[in-house]
């Protein structure tokens, strides 16, 4: 292999996913054939390209001008600092051989486009969830254990009270990014994931659950 294809086109953006969800998805999305997924350090990881179809239509190693898409993904204060980079589909000469490929390109946008729209595609767990001013308590998957507040909204704050299926909390306004901020029975209050809680109505009708069936 004398080299890789040099840099063509970058996105930098927030996405909600984690960083490793962000990578699973690369790996199951475009580290597939003919290139292949690889992880490069604790934040970064490419699908390189590991096959390429020759002049006469058969498959082999390409050794010239390999093509790639990188993506590095880091936890912020409001999310996951997402960049990817995509390379050149080929230069003039591949052009003009009818080789040149649009493949780092578009494979690089189906990423983008997957983790941008996540938080606004209301079928998908990443979507974003408005937790309503009102009674709330965490999701049924924390059952007897422990929660612990966050003291601000972002994810390297500092944790404080332990709280726990059964506490009885409250929505109020002050929340920002995927964190809600929750009022306590005795006046404490934090921030919690909006995806850890849930609405709770304080009556048991049928218009009620149906009203918080809305904030799932």
């Amino acid at each position: 292999m004398f080299g890789t294809a040099k840099e063509k086109h970058s996105w930098r953006f927030t996405a909600a996913a984690p960083p490793r969800e962000v990578f699973a998805v690369m790996e199951q999305l475009i580290g597939t054939p003919p290139y292949r997924f690889q992880v490069v350090g604790d934040d970064e990881a490419r699908a390189l390209e590991v096959q390429r179809r020759g002049f006469f239509g058969n498959w082999g190693r390409p050794r010239i001008a390999v093509r790639w898409i990188s993506c590095r993904a880091d936890a912020g204060p409001s999310g996951t600092r997402v960049e990817v980079k995509a390379s050149s589909g080929g230069g003039l000469v591949f052009k003009a051989l009818g080789k040149a490929d649009g493949g780092p390109d578009s494979r690089a946008l189906q990423l983008v486009r997957l983790l941008t729209s996540g938080n606004r595609d209301q079928r998908t767990l990443y979507r974003r969830r408005s937790i309503p001013p009102g009674p709330v308590s965490l999701v049924a998957s924390w059952a007897g254990m422990p929660y612990r507040l966050f003291a601000e909204p972002r994810f390297d704050a500092p944790r404080g009270i332990e709280i726990l299926t059964a506490t009885e909390l409250e929505a109020v306004p002050g929340g920002e990014g995927p964190f809600v901020r929750v009022r306590l029975r005795d006046g404490t209050e934090g921030f919690v994931e909006s995806d850890q809680i849930v609405a709770a109505p304080d009556v048991a009708t049928r218009e009620a659950q149906a009203d918080a069936a809305r904030f799932v």
